[in-house]
């Protein structure tokens, strides 16, 4: 999710070429770059933890361990604290769709437009499917550990 929204961000260039450089500079960017907004949108609303993405089942994942261990104050702490957090994720979606435009955006590269499709994917739902190939993965690194 992190990675995607770092490679949307390493995309988005003005018309001169010059770096965006600020979230109020993405105002609008869903009239102009469609793709690379609705790409910006899945990565900010998994990183919130909204359901049906892929970020929320990792949040699920670290709260339900949390309240396992007994470690309910813990998650509760957690979970108040992703709210604020999520207001910063979904500001991002709100400027880039009910903000008035802020300028043109340069020409992008095929290849990162790829990768952002690619890893938009494996955030949406569709990553659910990777959860017993990452379960093997993961035990195999704690096994390695202790």
């Amino acid at each position: 999710m992190t990675r995607g929204a770092f490679i949307v961000g390493e995309q988005l260039r003005g018309a001169a070429g010059e770096r965006i450089e600020t979230i109020a500079s993405l105002a609008g960017l869903w009239k102009t770059r469609p793709g690379m907004a609705l790409g910006m949108a899945i990565f900010m609303f998994s990183l919130a933890g909204i359901p049906p993405l892929f970020g929320f089942y990792a949040k699920f994942a670290v709260f339900y361990a949390a309240v396992q261990a007994g470690l309910f104050p813990l998650a509760v702490v957690g979970i108040v604290l992703s709210v604020p957090s999520a207001y910063y994720y979904i500001r991002v979606v709100k400027t880039m769709y009910f903000d008035e435009p802020a300028g043109e955006y340069g020409p992008g590269d095929r290849l990162e437009g790829g990768l952002i499709a690619l890893t938009a994917a494996m955030v949406s739902p569709l990553g659910y499917l990777a959860i017993p190939l990452l379960g093997g993965w993961t035990m195999a690194a704690a096994k390695a550990l202790f």
